[in-house]
């Protein structure tokens, strides 16, 4: 005879709700006569924004995947580590590149083609980013692009709690144990709650498919095998 679980409803409706607040979205321009194909070195060469973007490791987290964007449009991009050592050497400051000018001055210096500024301004439930490509040599902007991302991130705190409560109830009950129901049910919700915190790995997807949405306007090099 087939028993039904307490709980198992909600869990999936909620699970399914949660999945259906994320949307991606963007768009951008590019320079119809600029010569793309003669594109080979890039840079991405500052990545600033809200606070949290300010951290190197998400600095690199994100050049990282705009990198990886780069290189299925048949371009070389220069390693993060090279670049923060020759802006180390050279003593250019964060500041210093987030202006066209700024990049078009240290891409030179690295033997770049065109120079990528990213900006992440809101980092959170609704993530905006926008994207912005310098000629080198004559500091022009030849590409730009911007968009969104949103999760339903911001109810993983909660809706872990509650997932993690039902979770644990539904094993109390199974066990034929109400107190092992109420027992479970507040270590479920102080896991789950704990879990909903933990918000790097969704952050991440989060973050590559923006990256990855703003670079389907961005030509390709000559180099590349697709797009």
């Amino acid at each position: 005879m087939m028993r039904f679980v307490p709980g198992t409803g909600l869990m999936v409706l909620l699970a399914a709700f949660m999945a259906g607040c994320a949307s991606t979205s963007g768009s951008g321009n590019y320079d119809q006569n600029y010569d793309f194909g003669s594109v080979k070195r890039v840079a991405v060469v500052a990545v600033e924004g809200a606070s949290a973007v300010n951290r190197e490791a998400a600095q690199n987290q994100i050049a990282s995947m705009f990198n990886q964007q780069l290189l299925g449009k048949g371009y070389s991009p220069v390693e993060r580590s090279q670049i923060k050592a020759v802006m180390d050497e050279q003593k250019f400051a964060q500041s210093d590149v987030t202006r066209a000018s700024g990049a078009a001055q240290l891409g030179k210096i690295l033997n770049v083609d065109t120079a990528v500024i990213l900006n992440v301004p809101q980092y959170g439930q609704l993530m905006e980013m926008s994207a912005k490509m310098v000629d080198v040599e004559s500091a022009r902007i030849i590409w730009s692009a911007n968009g969104s991302a949103k999760t339903g991130a911001g109810l993983n705190e909660k809706a872990g709690a509650f997932l993690g409560a039902v979770g644990g109830a539904v094993g109390g009950h199974q066990m034929n144990d109400t107190g092992g129901a109420v027992v479970g049910g507040a270590a479920g919700a102080a896991g789950g709650a704990v879990a909903g915190e933990a918000m790097t790995p969704q952050r991440q997807e989060q973050a590559a498919k923006l990256v990855k949405k703003l670079s389907e306007s961005l030509p390709g090099s000559s180099g590349a095998t697709g797009s």
